[in-house]
């Protein structure tokens, strides 16, 4: 067994030990318990039916607007397209409890709050309008990736045999078919994942929402981990159902599309086109970061800064995000770095498992790590170490999509090259693939510990007494409905971001860019 072979089996009980055994202990919770499993069975279907049913109304907007949306910027070309992709990933990366706070700065006087926007804000429409804000980037980039692969040889060919225009429509909605079911299926499943939404205007409008439900399980004493285990058992249910049949449309569908299709051409926009899409855009902006954005610093600038409660939670969740991030793209540089030898099916296991950390929600994570380190055995619960490791845990994912791209660009015959001329590991390490890859690992770092700073559920579950966190700070204000304050939070940790942002890029930029220029 080689040196690598062992490091992967290593890798491969790591990931085991922080992915799968949490969520088997907690899924298995309904069995080992039956008595008090039994009890529950009844309960919480109200709650599932109100998340079922505003997931659905959302998939149901955000489907097509974001195959629309996904279809312009893949086609298209001009300032119009590079503006509604720039949105796309704007909406995606902004957490959901700073846009829902600066809604509820916009509504939080009585005037605002008695009209009747403001009665439909607190209730299902203010739900629904939020969920489609952040459901429409997945489901624009799961369709982008699905019109990417279709490929333009359709359509030319229907020009080339002059097919009427019925036709031309008729095939351009059987290649779109794929990308608006799967878009559906995302937009359901992540609109029943989010936490943030519920946490904030969901306790206002006092609907009961699956993934709240869910923590308040979690959250009360006695704390009721069969109830919190079927309510979970159900979301995955209805998630995997969705998932099952997204892919079945995409297998039929997959004679339309070919590895070797060529990427659409991209043309302006007629000029309707370029209106309607920049109207869209637009509106999408001011509701997806113009108006909260604008709401959060009127409010945070009428004074009392000093004042703030939890100011230090944002200095804490920065160090969590540092500590986090490092830690997760430690792990998935070693894991890519792995993928190169042999030993497949250690490298498929590990797959697997981060595929399956991926879809399940953060809440479901946090859960299983209260079961399974909240015991003699394993006492790990309520201290600051396991909550870094859950955050890194559920960023090792999303940090190996991050940065196996430019992994994968490298040619590997520079690695062969170095050899062959002596260079030292260290010196091929940092000298070659340290510069060549700095840029884009450090925008895989600053995403992922973004991500961190703003977490939510997993905070919410596991963070020690004294060490709040920003998303728990922001949302107990706005539930205390003390929104200065939680304005001042959100912006202070937004700016805090953008500080850390300039700073690594530009440190990258000076380390970097010399070394580019003397080997040119």
């Amino acid at each position: 067994m080689t040196r690598t072979t062992i490091v992967r089996l290593v890798l491969l009980g790591l990931i085991l030990f922080l992915f799968v055994y949490p969520l088997v202990r907690l899924l298995l919770l309904p069995v080992l318990m039956p008595v008090l499993a039994s009890s529950h069975q009844s309960g919480g279907w109200h709650a599932v039916a109100d998340s079922l049913a505003l997931a659905l109304v959302t998939a149901t907007i955000a489907a097509p607007l974001g195959a629309l949306l996904a279809a312009f910027v893949t086609t298209r070309s001009g300032p119009v397209a590079l503006i509604t992709a720039i949105m796309l990933w704007v909406l995606f990366l902004a957490p959901s409890y700073v846009l829902t706070t600066g809604w509820m700065v916009v509504f939080d006087t009585p005037s605002w709050r008695a009209s009747l926007l403001g009665q439909a804000f607190f209730g299902p429409a203010g739900l629904i309008l939020l969920y489609i804000v952040k459901a429409l980037p997945f489901s624009a980039f799961v369709a982008r990736a699905t019109i990417g692969g279709a490929g333009a040889a359709l359509g030319e060919a229907a020009l080339v045999h002059a097919l009427p225009r019925t036709r031309r429509i008729g095939i351009a909605l059987r290649l779109l078919a794929p990308a608006l079911v799967t878009g559906f299926a995302v937009a359901v499943i992540e609109t029943m994942q989010e936490f943030g939404i519920p946490a904030t205007l969901g306790t206002a409008t006092h609907l009961p929402i699956l993934t709240y439900a869910i923590y308040q399980r979690l959250a009360e004493t006695p704390t009721d981990f069969a109830g919190a285990a079927i309510l979970c058992w159900r979301l995955i249910a209805i998630a995997g159902v969705l998932a099952v049949a997204s892919l079945a449309v995409q297998r039929r569908n997959a004679a339309l599309r070919t590895g070797r299709a060529r990427a659409p051409v991209r043309r302006p926009p007629h000029r309707a086109e370029a209106i309607g899409v920049g109207l869209i855009t637009a509106g999408l902006g001011a509701i997806g970061a113009a108006i909260p954005i604008v709401a959060l610093m009127t409010r945070a600038l009428s004074g009392g800064w000093l004042a703030t409660p939890d100011l230090g939670a944002v200095l804490r969740s920065l160090g969590f995000g540092l500590v986090g991030a490092t830690l997760a793209m430690t792990v998935a540089i070693v894991l890519l770095k792995l993928r190169d030898g042999g030993a497949r099916r250690v490298t498929a296991a590990i797959d697997a498992a981060l595929i399956a950390n991926l879809a399940v929600p953060g809440l479901v994570l946090g859960a299983g790590y209260i079961v399974a380190f909240n015991n003699r055995w394993l006492p790990l619960y309520g201290t600051t170490g396991l909550l870094i490791i859950a955050y890194a845990a559920g960023m090792i994912p999303i940090a190996l999509r991050m940065v196996q791209g430019a992994f994968g660009d490298l040619d590997r015959n520079l690695g062969a090259a170095a050899r062959l001329h002596g260079l030292s590991r260290a010196t091929r390490a940092i000298d070659i693939e340290a510069a060549l890859l700095a840029e884009p690992l450090t925008y895989g770092f600053l995403m992922v510990c973004g991500a961190i700073m703003f977490e939510l559920p997993i905070s919410e579950l596991l963070y020690p007494p004294g060490e709040t966190p920003l998303g728990v700070a922001i949302v107990t204000l706005d539930q205390m409905s003390d929104f200065a304050a939680a304005a001042r939070l959100a912006l202070l940790g937004l700016a805090a971001m953008a500080i850390l942002a300039v700073l690594l890029l530009g440190a990258i930029r000076f380390i970097a860019v010399p070394r580019k220029m003397a080997a040119a």
